[in-house]
Order: structure tokens, then sequence, then C-alpha cells
């Protein structure tokens, strides 16, 4: 379901977005409505087709899929000329087409990636504490990152002693830059942190191309994955935005009060072949 966690992405930023405090939250639609109420500001989010473009090859077994949203940007400024509803009022604070049209435009360009890209991970998890009695009979984590099993993976050291949550976080991310050996390989800058409000461990890659992956499980002895919350690890793929672009806009002005533009959004997103 890429295309509706892009779309959703694409939406919830817009929303949030400082540059357009003065819609009315309940004015963000998804979808085409009938019969939308008199607001002054409204706007529709209508996706479109999903599409691979030629040539979408971009490597290691990924491809890009494009998605079109159109975004139906609508003022309705009842009792009011068709210049003010066209240029606004600045000196009373109204927006017309063209300026909310603007705003909208910044609203994606705030964040191109809309929140939506993330490195592959494993995430512990909670742990009951931020320290963990290691020892030597519990020391070791087995990590497979990317599907690769280099001399080492399944003896990750995190510790033989007590130590914060920081702390085994720091050896686990040492032991794993370890085993790299080029930049792409997943170990060579793999990250691993402990967040101490949540008390949950985190093993991320450094890219984040959906063909990656964090895989959390025992040691190959003297196990401690349980006592560090990865015997019930939560895992994601990696998820990349690799473009956006918005196409020129267009006007749909059928209607007297309501000035309507419609801007067109195309989103490529890298999936697996």
């Amino acid at each position: 379901m890429s295309f509706l966690n892009v779309y959703n992405a694409l939406y919830d930023q817009v929303k949030a977005s400082s540059y357009l405090t003065y819609v009315d939250q309940s004015q963000f639609l998804k979808g085409w409505h009938e019969g939308i109420p008199a607001q002054q500001y409204t706007l529709v989010f209508e996706p479109g087709e999903e599409e691979e473009p030629p040539e979408t090859d971009t490597y290691e077994g990924l491809k890009e899929m494009a998605y079109n949203i159109q975004i139906h940007i609508r003022v309705e400024l009842i009792g009011s000329t068709l210049g003010l509803m066209i240029c606004g009022d600045p000196v009373n604070n109204i927006k017309g087409i063209l300026e909310f049209t603007d705003d909208v435009k910044e609203s994606i360009r705030e964040d191109e990636t809309l929140g939506y890209d993330r490195p592959s991970s494993s995430t512990s998890a909670v742990n009951s504490g931020t320290s963990f009695a290691l020892s030597s009979s519990e020391k070791y984590i087995t990590v497979t990152i990317n599907g690769k099993t280099p001399a080492g993976y399944d003896t990750i050291l995190c510790g033989d002693s007590t130590l914060t949550g920081t702390q085994v976080a720091a050896n686990i991310q040492s032991a794993l830059r370890a085993l790299g050996v080029h930049a792409d390989d997943g170990y060579y800058k793999a990250n691993c942190t402990f967040d101490n409000s949540t008390k949950r461990f985190a093993i991320t890659t450094y890219g984040n191309h959906p063909n990656e992956s964090v895989v959390v499980t025992a040691g190959a002895s003297n196990d401690c994955s349980a006592l560090l919350g990865f015997d019930s690890p939560t895992e994601v793929i990696g998820r990349n935005i690799t473009k956006i672009e918005m196409e020129t806009v267009f006007p749909n002005n059928t209607f007297f009060p309501v000035r309507y533009r419609v801007l067109p959004v195309k989103i490529w997103e890298e999936v697996v072949a």
C-alpha cells in the first residue's frame, strides 16, 4: 500500500503546515466531496494514477513508482468581488486564490521527503530499566543487515558487565561497524541507540532503501537478546521518496463565487523491483 502511505504523508504535511494555519482543519479533505459547506478556504486531495515511468530501474533490484495526486484549491468569499477572491486583501489579511496556491506549494517544499523517508531498523521491546546486567554467559546477539552474514555477525558483543543502555548501544554499534567492508554493505555505517525515555534499543542502517533490512536474533552462544528486549523486536524496511514535482497549476472556475485552482503533484518512491 505504498501509494496510500505516500498520499497520507502528503496530506498530513500540508495539513500541519505553518503556511496554512488560516485554513480550518475540517477543510483538508481526502477524496472528492459534493456539496462542500461554505468555508473561505478548502483543500481537496484527490489521488490519481500510479505509474511506472520508463527507465525506472535504480540499483540492486530497485525501481521507482510515480504517484499522481491532484490538490484542488478552493476559495469562497461570500459577497466578495472577483478581484478580491483572486488577489486577496492584505490590509484585512484575506488571501486570494493565487496566494493560497503559493502557500500550498510552500507547504510541500517545507520537507520534500514528506517525513516519509526512514532507514530499515530493528527496535527492541520496552525494557524494564536503563541498565543491563550482562555477563560472560549473556553477552552476544546476532544481527543480520541486508541479508549479509560476515564472520562474527552472530556474536555481536554487547558487554560482559552491568552497563547503561547507552553504553550497550555504543558497544553494539562498534561491533557492527567493525564488520563493515564498504559504505554500502550495511554494517560499515550501522547505528545503534538507546532511548532512556522509552527504554528501547534501535539498530538502523545508513540508507533508506526498501531492500535493506535489520534482523536481530539470539546470539550463537551466550545469548543476551532477551535481556535487551530483542527477543521480540519490531522490524521495518527502508522507505525513500526520490523526487516530488509540482506540475502546472490549472484553473477550474465553473462556479461563482467559488474560485478553484488544481495543483497536480507527482511523487516518486523507490520500491523493490
